[in-house]
């Protein structure tokens, strides 16, 4: 295996390599491995704790290639070419049952493709782009990345200790058709934090954009449609019930978004918050300068707060909204 130094204290903004990083593994044409889960596996196999591995990938598509990361890493697109992506594209079901990536340790990922993710109805029908098993303190950062036609985008258990960052990336046309299935374009359970931003969701078949039990989520900058399609984004109108779904509380922000409802939405609410129950000691919610359109023909809620947790509105858009905040009278306009 051969070692590329890495400049100490490299830090280029969220998900930068540790100071420490010391090894990259390429893959692809030329490479010392062809498939990314040998890459992985090579990395994983290493038990010092002081290296941490670069997994750069060269464009192609990458088919039935399911690496299992045990160890903190990056993988990443390497000289990724306009028209020549970095495809993880699965055309089986997926062996470990869980995703086309399997983590158990912090991950960053830069310029990936995802599509085809999934598993049969007996096991869940949630077979995930990135499934995030986590059980300590750990990161997942998700940068510049697309998940298509899977039946989860990002699934996440529960590690409180965990941060989850999502920025630049799209999630189109996911979900699993059958309609005793519940799936999600980003699933999230009881991390430390979420944060989304500057990405598209859109497309997704019965479950939600977004949902997310983090006891902070924080949601900037991003465009989702529920229920609708934009052709120009390359969104089917899919069947989405809520566009966010935020069901435990905690401290939530949505700010910047544009949030678009049709008329093939499953849910006439387009953001739930806490009507699962609030866990959390902390609870609020800030809605800042969002664009909420709905262009169904029903009757469309914004905000929906079964606990009345008190919402603080300002600057925000409401069009062809019936009810912004349901029930009444639980926000404060700014």
């Amino acid at each position: 295996m051969r070692h590329y130094v890495l400049a100490a204290g490299i830090a280029c903004g969220l998900g930068a390599v540790p100071a420490f990083a010391n090894t990259v593994i390429k893959v692809g044409p030329g490479g010392q491995y062809q498939t990314i889960s040998a890459a992985v596996a090579a990395a994983d196999a290493d038990t010092d704790p002081n290296h941490y591995y670069v997994i750069a990938v060269m464009p192609g598509t990458y088919v039935n290639d399911f690496p299992q990361v045990t160890r903190p890493m990056t993988i990443t697109a390497e000289a990724a070419q306009a028209g020549r992506p970095v495809i993880l594209r699965a055309t089986e079901n997926l062996p470990n049952e869980k995703g086309i990536i399997l983590t158990f340790a912090s991950l960053t990922v830069r310029g990936l493709v995802f599509e085809g993710a999934q598993i049969d109805n007996s096991l869940g029908g949630n077979g995930a782009g990135i499934r995030d098993e986590n059980t300590g303190p750990a990161h997942l950062i998700v940068q510049n990345s697309t998940f298509t036609g899977n039946q989860e985008g990002i699934l996440s258990d529960g590690d409180p200790d965990e941060t989850v960052a999502i920025v630049n990336s799209r999630f189109v046309n996911n979900g699993n058709p059958d309609p005793d299935y519940f799936q999600h374009g980003i699933y999230i359970g009881r991390a430390g934090s979420l944060t989304v931003s500057d990405s598209l969701f859109c497309g997704q078949l019965i479950g939600h954009d977004i949902k997310s039990r983090a006891a902070v989520t924080t949601i900037t900058d991003s465009r989702l449609y529920a229920g609708a399609a934009n052709a120009a984004l390359g969104c089917n109108a899919g069947s989405t019930s809520f566009a966010i779904d935020i069901p435990n509380g905690g401290v939530a922000t949505l700010s910047g978004n544009r949030i678009v409802q049709g008329d093939a939405a499953q849910n006439h609410i387009m953001v739930a918050y806490g009507e699962e129950g609030l866990p959390y000691s902390d609870n609020s919610m800030l809605v800042s300068g969002n664009d909420f359109t709905s262009t169904a023909t029903f009757g469309a809620t914004a905000l929906y707060d079964p606990y009345c947790v008190r919402i603080e509105l300002v600057n925000n858009l409401f069009q062809g909204i019936s009810t912004i905040v349901s029930p009444p009278g639980c926000a404060v306009s700014q």
